[in-house]
Order: structure tokens, then C-alpha cells, then sequence
């Protein structure tokens, strides 16, 4: 669990460091695991019983590459801001986005959800080890990035010979 220590947090501005570790926070993905503990760094301002936090969360994942299927290390970080707010809070439909609502007198306010969310949103849908991963050869399946292979390149589809032919004469 992430949590931040509101009752001590002194007026005005400051800055905090959390650590945990991925598993506390059940961050699961798929095709991949957490290698580091999840860190965020925390800008706070306190104004009575407003808390302003900017934040930025970072953890390290070793995940497959989609192309070359080589595992490589691959650091998500995300920027976050919420309000949290002692009191009430609003009816519903009435809330604000990003706005957190903790009891008057608590001690402690939970970011485990916003983390989390903010963590996977950045988790890549294709990922590649670098931009220029040439991939897996399609005939013998060598990686195309440390060697060369000795396969023949396979003829192109020949229903797009037309339009080949038409960008020729153009």
C-alpha cells in the first residue's frame, strides 16, 4: 500500500519519496514482471485542509519484445496530480477529476489506486527493444538484430504488381 502521511505534512510546500515494492500494490501484468520497486516523488502543497500532490511514479519492468522476442528492461514513468480533501465529500456527479476525499483528522491518504492506474496506462501495447528492432527472420527464426541469416527474401505478393508497376511510370 502507498500511502502518504497527511498528519505531519507541515503547511505550505514539501516534498516527499515513497518505495514500494510492485507486489504491495498488485501491479500483474501480462507478458512481464516489475524488476524494481515502484518510486514516487511527490511535490506537496498544504493549505489548510487542501493537499495539492504532483507527482511522477517510475518502476522498471522486464518485459518480451513484440518483434525480436528478446526480454529487455523498460522503465514506465508517469507524471499524476490529485486534491486530496478533509471532509465531506460532494454528492454524486458533483466530484472533480483528480479530487480524493479523506475523513476531518485522518492521518494517512492512500495513492496505491492512482499509482497503479497511472503505471499501467504507460505499459507499452507493442513493445520493442529499441525503434530499430529489425525482428525475427519469418523463414528460420534468427534474430535479425545480432546476425544475418542465409535465407532467401520471399517473393512479394503478386497481386501488387499492378500498382508497382503503375508507381514505375509515375
Amino acid at each position: 500500500m502507498l500511502r502518504l502521511d497527511i498528519g505531519s505534512l507541515p503547511e505550505g510546500h514539501s516534498h516527499q519519496d515513497l518505495r514500494e515494492e510492485a507486489s504491495e500494490l498488485d501491479i500483474v501484468l501480462d507478458g512481464g514482471r516489475p524488476v524494481s520497486p515502484v518510486a514516487v516523488s511527490l511535490e506537496v502543497d498544504k493549505n489548510g485542509d487542501e493537499i495539492f500532490l504532483a507527482g511522477r511514479a517510475t518502476l522498471t519492468i522486464q518485459i518480451e519484445c513484440a518483434r525480436c522476442l528478446k526480454e529487455y528492461a523498460c522503465v514506465l514513468a508517469t507524471p499524476f496530480q490529485m486534491i486530496v480533501m478533509a471532509g465531506e465529500a460532494p454528492p454524486a456527479g458533483e466530484e472533480r477529476e483528480n479530487e480524493v476525499y479523506v475523513p476531518s483528522g485522518s492521518k494517512y491518504v492512500d495513492l496505491t489506486d492512482e499509482v497503479r492506474s497511472e503505471l499501467l496506462i504507460r505499459v507499452p501495447l507493442k513493445p520493442l527493444c529499441s525503434k530499430a528492432c529489425k525482428g525475427l527472420c519469418p523463414a528460420c527464426g534468427t534474430n535479425l538484430n545480432s546476425a544475418q541469416c542465409a535465407c532467401e527474401a520471399a517473393p512479394g505478393d503478386s497481386r501488387w504488381d499492378a500498382l508497382k508497376r503503375l508507381k514505375k511510370d509515375v
